[in-house]
């Protein structure tokens, strides 16, 4: 399991299954960054509707 908090006090939690792949902690965090930065973009968007599901071919 692993966090992350923004600065405005959202959090992301990615929760992953035990198996033979490990992931280095820069990978995880480019993971967070990557989506953070797909969340920032969909709620700045004026067309978005809080709580719509949020798509992107970015993540």
């Amino acid at each position: 399991i692993y966090g992350y908090a923004t600065n405005t006090k959202i959090k992301f939690v990615i929760v992953l299954q035990s198996s033979n792949v490990s992931l280095r902690d820069n990978e995880i965090k480019m993971i967070f960054k990557k989506l953070h930065a797909a969340y920032s973009n969909a709620v700045c968007n004026p067309f978005y509707i809080p709580g719509d599901e949020i798509k992107s071919k970015y993540v």
